[in-house]
């Protein structure tokens, strides 16, 4: 099948994603996750030289755009959490068919290997994914008292993704540190 415009255009409809930080005085994208997630593993890469540089940039690159046709789950959202995999799963497919061949070809690699940390790399993407929305929002608390996020909430759903990077998981604990002296979390 011949790439036309609308095909190309799809990626784009990332940015139409909202998440649940703000930037100014509106939602956050999901595009904008995927940017600033890029350039937090581009710093922590250096502490990894085993890790592959292009994989890891491509697998975040692709890692959320399932999320074009499955919405952005929120961390504290239980029933979209629930839901995720089968949601994410049929966007993944509707996604393989409307996709360029080459972006379908990339997605089909990368997604499936990010979801289920099948490599070091993946694992590394998903550390950095996870840190993101803590740095982005860091000074920020009225976003986390809007969520009444807590200490022990954010180390008992994110922590299991930082301790195979000590690097990253200092870096955790220092926004945490941070989060709680700003009256962010309690």
């Amino acid at each position: 099948m011949e790439t036309n415009p609308d095909m190309l255009f799809l990626p784009y409809r990332l940015k139409d994603v909202s998440r649940k930080g703000t930037v100014g005085n509106r939602w956050e994208s999901a595009a904008e996750h995927c940017y600033s997630s890029m350039m937090l593993a581009s710093y922590f890469l250096r502490f990894y030289p085993e890790l592959k540089y292009e994989r890891v940039m491509k697998i975040l690159l692709f890692h959320d755009l399932v999320e074009i046709f499955a919405g952005d789950t929120f961390i504290l959202d239980d029933s979209m959490i629930k839901s995720k995999k089968a949601r994410e799963g049929r966007a993944f497919e509707k996604l393989l068919q409307e996709l360029p061949l080459e972006f379908a070809g990339e997605l089909k690699v990368f997604w499936p290997e990010f979801d289920n940390g099948l490599t070091k790399e993946a694992r590394f993407a998903k550390a950095i994914e996870s840190l993101d929305p803590m740095i982005h929002s860091m000074y920020k608390p009225e976003e986390w008292q809007r969520y009444n996020f807590t200490e022990k909430e954010l180390i008992a759903k994110k922590e299991k993704y930082f301790r195979e990077f000590p690097e990253i998981h200092k870096m955790f604990k220092k926004v945490l540190i941070r989060l709680k002296s700003n009256g962010s979390i309690k």
